[in-house]
C-alpha cells in the first residue's frame, strides 16, 4: 500500500534486495535501508513490521522477476524456458539465495511462474498429483543446482570430491583404492554449468512428462 512517503512495499523490498546484492544479508539493516530511502527507521515499520517480514518481501520480489511464459513452443519447451529463467534469476542474486530456501512464493506476482509451470504440465497430460510432485522435484533441482554453481562445488581441480586429493601421496591411494573416483572425478569440473543444468532438467522432464503424458 502506498504511504505518504511515495514508497510502496515493493519499492522498499527492491531497495533492500539491492543492498543484499551488494553487501549480503548480514549487511542489511533497517537503519541502513531507511537511510538509503531517505526516510526514518520507524517509517519502514509501516511497510514491514520487522526484519523477517522485510526479508520475506525481498524473496517475493526475487520470485516476481522470474518469467511466466504462456507457451514457448509446447509444454516441454515452456518448462525448459521457465526453468532457465529460474536459474538466471537465482544466479543474479547469489547473496539472497538463502531467502529462497526459507520463504516460499506467496504473492500473486511471485506465484505467476509457478502457475505457468503447472499449466504446462497439465497441458502435457500430467495429472494434478503428479504435477505437484513434479513441482517439488523441480524446486529442489533449481535451488540445489544454484547452490552448487554459486558455491563452486565442482570447481575444476579442487578437493577429493573432484578426484583431486590434497597431496600426491593421497592421489596414488585414490587411484588404487577408489579407481572410479580417479577416473570420473576430474571430469566434474570440466563440465559446463548451463549445459549440465539443461541435461539434468531434461532427465527430470523425461521422467514426469514421458511417464505420465496421455
Amino acid at each position: 500500500m502506498a504511504k505518504r512517503t511515495g514508497l510502496s512495499e515493493d519499492a522498499v523490498a527492491q531497495r533492500a534486495l539491492a543492498l543484499i546484492d551488494a553487501d549480503g544479508i548480514e549487511g542489511l539493516s533497517m537503519r541502513k535501508l531507511a537511510a538509503e530511502l531517505g526516510v526514518s527507521t520507524m517509517t519502514l515499520y509501516s511497510y514491514f513490521p520487522d526484519r523477517a517480514a522485510l526479508l520475506d518481501g525481498v524473496a517475493q520480489a526475487i520470485y516476481a522477476q522470474i518469467d511466466a511464459p504462456e507457451d514457448a513452443g509446447g509444454p516441454r519447451e515452456t518448462l525448459r524456458v521457465l526453468m532457465r529463467g529460474v536459474r538466471r534469476v537465482l544466479l543474479a542474486h547469489p547473496h539472497a539465495l538463502p531467502l529462497i530456501a526459507e520463504y516460499p512464493p506467496r504473492t500473486l506476482a511471485a506465484l505467476a511462474f509457478i502457475n505457468a509451470g503447472f499449466r504446462a504440465l497439465r497441458r502435457a497430460g500430467v495429472g494434478p498429483r503428479d504435477t505437484a510432485r513434479a513441482y517439488r522435484a523441480l524446486a529442489a533441482y533449481s535451488l540445489g543446482t544454484a547452490q552448487v554453481e554459486i558455491n563452486g562445488y565442482f570447481r575444476a581441480g579442487e578437493g577429493p570430491a573432484a578426484g583431486r586429493p590434497e597431496s600426491e601421496e593421497s592421489s596414488v591411494e585414490v587411484g588404487r583404492i577408489l579407481p572410479y573416483l580417479a577416473e570420473v572425478g576430474p571430469l566434474l569440473g570440466e563440465l559446463d554449468d548451463a549445459g549440465e543444468f539443461d541435461y539434468g532438467l531434461d532427465l527430470t522432464l523425461d521422467g514426469f512428462m514421458g511417464r505420465h503424458a496421455t
